[in-house]
């Protein structure tokens, strides 16, 4: 272990861009703090990492929002502090409004909006009392415009994007920085492990998603906004072209869209 080394809480770590970020740290020599709901997954990623003594486990449910207390109770036990919270846990969804089950909306937003508003509430005290403290909300950028059939997953992440930037303004003199990063297409199991209008999983991967950005370069890339100062960051390819787009030409971006609904 590094002298300088910090330590990381990442959630939704037990794939995608949890385990890919996890397993980039703890090679450099940072301690890690594995948490997801699902405890073989994350042993998993516990036992490929180059030093799995410098990981831990704490179980997570996005959903549970009163036992967020308790569950980092347990996350700064584990190594005596806490650096850098990187909130990435959460779930996809994609149906219409019309067709969606309210359950399912209300799961969305649940998870991702509330339960990591939660678990951002609840390490708070500890970051202050220390003076210090790193939080990075991940986002979307499907939270900086609407799409047709991502409505309450799109509501959930803008909505997460504005709760964190106001808490940046509240504790910006507290020592605690805090950041939002907005994911592209990355290939992850989002898609795959995302909600139909009825609750069920998706259970098949989009074109978009299966060429993605592979998660050991987003990673590398997660370090560098880790190393910045700045809010808001996006992490992506071309389809990154759709946030100046949006605010710019917005009408040749639902165009274009619209396009490919057709398809």
């Amino acid at each position: 272990m590094q002298l300088n080394s910090k330590v990381y809480w990442i959630t939704g770590a037990s794939s995608g861009i949890g385990e890919a970020l996890a397993k980039h740290l703890v090679s450099l020599g940072d301690r890690v703090i594995l948490s997801s709901r699902r405890e073989e997954e994350l042993k998993r990623v516990q036992n490929e990492s180059d030093h799995p003594e410098n990981t831990a486990i704490v179980l997570l449910d996005l959903e549970n929002h009163e036992e967020m207390v308790t569950v980092t109770e347990k996350a700064i036990a584990a190594f005596g502090q806490i650096d850098v919270l990187v909130a990435n846990g959460g779930i996809g969804q994609f149906g219409s409004v019309m067709d969606n089950n309210w359950e399912v909306e209300k799961k969305v937003v649940d998870i991702n909006l509330l339960g990591n508003m939660a678990l951002i509430k609840s390490i708070l005290p500890h970051m202050i009392e220390r003076k210090s403290g790193r939080i990075v909300g991940i986002a979307s950028i499907a939270g900086k415009f609407g799409q047709r059939n991502l409505a309450s997953y799109s509501a959930s992440k803008a909505g997460l994007i504005l709760w964190l930037e106001s808490l940046r303004e509240e504790v910006f003199d507290k020592g605690i920085l805090v950041q939002a990063v907005s994911p592209g297409f990355i290939k992850t199991n989002v898609t795959i492990n995302g909600l139909r209008p009825d609750g069920t999983k998706i259970n098949k991967d989009s074109p978009a998603q299966e060429n993605g950005m592979p998660t050991d370069q987003f990673a590398r890339k997660m370090m560098k906004v880790m190393g910045s100062k700045k809010f808001h960051h996006y992490i992506g390819r071309k389809e990154l072209l759709a946030i100046p787009l949006h605010t710019f030409a917005r009408g040749l971006l639902y165009s274009l869209l619209r396009r490919g609904y057709k398809k």
